[in-house]
C-alpha cells in the first residue's frame, strides 16, 4: 500500500511538470514568440537579397559567402552528454546480447 502511494505521488508530480511545460509552450506560441523570431530572420534575408541585387547591378564581385550567415549554436549540455553516453551503453549492451542470442540459436540449427 505504501509503495503504490509513493508511485502515485511521483506520477502526480511528473504529470504536473508536464502540464506546466505544455502551458509555457502554449502561451509562448500564443504570444507570437516563434513568429517574431522567424520575422527577424526574414528581414535579415530580405536585406541580404537587396544587397545582392545592388552588387549585381553595380557589376561588383559576388560571392555567396558575403550574403549568407551560418550561426552554429552548440546545444550540448552535461545532461545531454550523459544521456548520449547512457544510450550508447544501452545500445552496445543490447547489441552484444542480441548477437549472442542469435549465435546460440544458430548453433541449435546447425
Amino acid at each position: 500500500m505504501k509503495n503504490s502511494r509513493k508511485m502515485f505521488i511521483v506520477f502526480r508530480r511528473i504529470l504536473i511538470i508536464l502540464i506546466i511545460g505544455y502551458l509555457i509552450n502554449y502561451f509562448a506560441a500564443g504570444q507570437g514568440y516563434y513568429e517574431t523570431e522567424m520575422n527577424k530572420k526574414t528581414i535579415m534575408t530580405q536585406e541580404k537579397i537587396e544587397e545582392f541585387e545592388k552588387d549585381v547591378k553595380n557589376n561588383e564581385f559576388v560571392d555567396i559567402k558575403d550574403y549568407t550567415t551560418y550561426d552554429y549554436v552548440d546545444t550540448t549540455s552535461p545532461i545531454s552528454n550523459i544521456g548520449y553516453k547512457v544510450s550508447e551503453t544501452i545500445n552496445d549492451f543490447i547489441t552484444k546480447k542480441t548477437v549472442k542470442f542469435f549465435d546460440i540459436i544458430g548453433k541449435l540449427f546447425s
